[in-house]
């Protein structure tokens, strides 16, 4: 398999110590119909990752699961597209959001609270995000 850069996280710790470590993980690959692969181009730092970063939100469950990639605000080129994918083409410029999935079922998602829902999937905390070369959505 293909291997790219990454800065991983492997345990919560303060900034200062520099917890995030580069490192060669699998590259992403597209592995559903409707997925596009992105070529990062920038992500931000978003003071709530940093708080997962140095583990102010364990009791939260944030992150869910170590180790991880962090890094939820992304910015990339299109490069792969899955069979199904209409709404982009190779070379579009994307941007991802936090969210990337909720239950839609939840009294929260009923309410059109997604951001609360249990079984949401975050960039960066439940699903790898952008501290890293490539990311699939």
């Amino acid at each position: 398999m293909e291997k790219m850069r990454a800065m991983v996280l492997e345990k919560c710790d303060k900034i200062e110590t520099n917890p995030l470590k580069l490192t060669s993980i699998d590259k992403h690959e597209i592995k559903r119909e409707n997925e596009i692969l992105l070529k990062i181009e920038a992500c931000g730092v978003c003071h709530s990752q940093l708080h997962g970063i140095e583990g102010d939100w364990k009791e939260l469950g944030i992150p869910q699961t170590l180790p991880t990639v962090p890094g939820h605000e992304v910015v990339g080129k299109v490069v792969e597209i899955g069979n199904k994918v209409t709404k982009f083409k190779v070379g579009d410029r994307a941007g991802i959001t936090p969210l990337l999935e909720a239950c839609k079922e939840c009294q929260y998602c009923k309410e059109g609270k997604e951001y609360l829902c249990e079984s949401s999937t975050i960039t960066g905390e439940s699903f790898k995000g952008g501290y890293t070369e490539y990311i699939t959505v």
